[in-house]
């Protein structure tokens, strides 16, 4: 039976309303789990202090060594502040990997598909046409809990999404592949960062996260550029890992010939000076404020999908869970560590 106009503009408008009840409800049950105050969550969110206090020489060493990133020239995929993201997403609770209680950040819309981009927020913000944060947490290192001269400002950068790879599906020879091209690796939701190593306060070491791993370098040894202090880093295509200089990057081989790689190059400049925000380390479930979504331990984006065949030829789904943030980072926590790439990384 075909339903009338009137019953078909009743039904969407039910479906508006649960659209709306369950971002509503949604970012309700976000709140209390970001704040360790729920009563206050919504007064302290809107305060531009935070009780994750750094003293004001630690906020200009972090502004002074900022990095300039340079985004790759056919970039789609921008870097973004966390509140539009917040804003844009739900909390669910699912089964993963053993956990059956794995908390993750959906969309508040349908992707359309597993290496679907509806929600337009998933493309981010143009630095350039908007400030874009980066985020500088100031850890001071620790020994067996006593203090060190090493400090860490981490530079954690976050970006709606994470664009795949385009991998064969068939086997790859010289000739090109046989069997066709798929893209794997997609998610919702994406953290990296740069990290500058201080002895007494002076710079010694600067680190740049690539998906598993990464690579660090003597600060002002030949292989990374500075503008004055800043360190200049390439941020990958779709990927976003970071880099020292603008080429292509082969960082896993497949079994059937074919290679994952990740481009840099000079396209739109990111002076994460400009726009920086600073915070100091402090345990997880004590941040309040601007900085309460520092307590939130669940995954950035939503649950895997489509990996019925690309998980067994590329250890990838079509679309990858959402990334743990920051607090979930061996780099985040006071102990010592090693950097990127460095023997012993946890």
């Amino acid at each position: 039976m075909t339903a009338s106009p009137r019953d078909r503009d009743r039904s969407a408008s039910v479906r508006r309303w649960g659209a709306g009840l369950l971002a509503t409800v949604s970012a309700a049950a976000l709140l209390s789990v970001l704040s360790p105050h729920p009563a206050r969550a919504a007064e302290d969110t809107t305060r531009s202090t935070s009780t994750s206090s750094v003293s004001s020489a630690d906020d200009a060493l972090a502004r002074r060594y900022a990095p300039r990133i340079w985004l790759q020239q056919d970039e789609s995929y921008f870097p973004a502040a966390v509140e539009p993201f917040l804003a844009n997403t739900h909390l669910e609770t699912r089964a993963d990997n053993g956990n059956p209680n794995q908390q993750f950040l959906v969309t508040n819309q349908a992707l359309g598909c597993d290496s679907c981009t509806n929600p337009p927020f998933l493309a981010g913000q143009r630095p350039g046409q908007t400030a874009v944060p980066a985020y500088a947490e100031v850890v001071h290192r620790t020994d067996n809990g006593n203090p060190t001269n090493i400090t860490d400002i981490n530079y954690w950068t976050f970006f709606p999404y994470n664009n795949g790879k385009r991998v064969c599906v068939g086997w790859f020879s010289r000739w090109g592949c046989v069997g066709g091209y798929s893209t794997f690796g997609n998610h919702v939701g994406d953290w990296e960062h740069v990290t500058v190593r201080f002895v007494d306060d002076m710079p010694y070491r600067v680190s740049m996260g690539q998906h598993e791993g990464g690579q660090t370098f003597p600060y002002g040894g030949s292989e990374v550029d500075l503008i004055g202090d800043q360190p200049v880093v390439y941020s990958a295509q779709g990927s976003h890992g970071m880099y020292p200089d603008a080429r292509r990057h082969t960082y896993r081989n497949l079994p059937n010939g074919d290679t994952l790689n990740d481009d840099t190059g000079v396209g739109t400049l990111w002076d994460t000076r400009q726009a920086l925000k600073v915070f100091a380390w402090q345990p997880v479930g004590s941040y309040t404020g601007e900085w309460a979504w520092l307590n939130y331990t669940g995954r950035w984006g939503n649950p895997k999908s489509g990996c019925t065949f690309s998980e067994a030829l590329s250890g990838e789904c079509v679309l990858n869970n959402g990334p743990e943030g920051p607090p979930r980072k061996s780099l985040f926590d006071p102990h010592m560590q090693p950097l990127d790439g460095e023997p012993g990384l946890q």
